[in-house]
């Protein structure tokens, strides 16, 4: 077996400064695919930059949380009365773990799914493959099978199966001169690797909560986006031969469960921190 990397922007639609962040990383190459957020306030901009591409794998990004302080967004589906998906204010919530309290139910959670979905097709979007924003299905009972059920009847791939993370990926951030010879030793298999491109404006910076303030967020996420636009990325991944696939040209082999990703996730970051 060859060594495949699913790469994977996020957050498309959420702002102008990511918008225009993924299209940077995405002409550079390593970048296949693109989750986008339906009810973002930028999703029609992004639309028009980017729903005509057929070099791009897109994803719905299934967004059930707001996780900022001052930049918000809601359901595109019709509030309901007594709706546990939103605050007083008709924001989504800002954590998934508040949905432990409000417990929406599973049909309410999937009929926003829906209405996410309609959207982007209506946007001109060629929707391949789904996946979610902050992992809400931890925390709402039955709702990763529903999710795994709404992709195989949509016809779309399920992100759960490919969380092989690559060794070495906040290396790639961090310490790009050290990642070649982590990368020309691992194993053969097919990789994963999250990203979420973003230039460092004002725009970014009005982001930001209690854990992470604006201005790290927008240093961060610009970081990434200088990465992943690099010249030089492509043929490192090349050189270690490694090449750069969309969701929908991978093979699924077996489906994560919630757990196995969680703690896949942990050993990756105890990995790093003592790299």
């Amino acid at each position: 077996m060859k060594r495949q990397l699913i790469a994977r922007a996020d957050d498309l639609g959420s702002s102008n400064s990511a918008n225009k962040a993924i299209g940077q990383v995405v002409e550079a190459g390593v970048i296949r695919n693109v989750s986008i957020m339906a009810c973002g306030p930028c999703v029609e901009a992004a639309a028009q930059m980017f729903s005509h591409r057929k070099d791009v794998c897109f994803g719905m990004h299934t967004t059930l949380n707001a996780e900022w302080d001052q930049v918000k967004w809601g359901p595109v589906s019709m509030p309901e009365p007594e709706d546990a998906l939103v605050d007083e204010k008709g924001y989504f919530l800002q954590d998934p773990s508040f949905f432990l309290q409000t417990k929406p139910t599973v049909e309410r959670v999937m009929r926003e799914a829906e209405a996410q979905l309609e959207r982007l097709h209506r946007l001109g979007f060629d929707i391949r493959y789904i996946d979610s924003h902050m992992l809400s299905e931890a925390y709402i009972e039955g709702m990763d099978e529903a999710m795994a059920d709404f992709a195989r009847k949509k016809g779309l791939v399920d992100h759960m199966y490919f969380y092989h993370l690559l060794p070495g990926m906040q290396m790639l951030v961090e310490k790009p001169e050290r990642a070649a010879k982590v990368l020309a030793g691992i194993p053969a298999g097919q990789y994963f690797i999250l990203t979420h491109p973003s230039l460092d404006t004002e725009e970014m910076r009005r982001v930001g909560n209690a854990g992470v303030s604006g201005i790290d967020v927008a240093k961060g996420r610009a970081k990434e986006t200088e990465i992943f636009s690099a010249p030089g990325l492509k043929g490192m991944l090349e050189a270690a031969e490694i090449s750069c696939i969309r969701y929908d040209e991978a093979v699924c082999e077996k489906r994560m469960t919630l757990a196995e990703l969680q703690a896949e996730m942990a050993k990756m970051s105890e990995s790093e921190d003592k790299g």
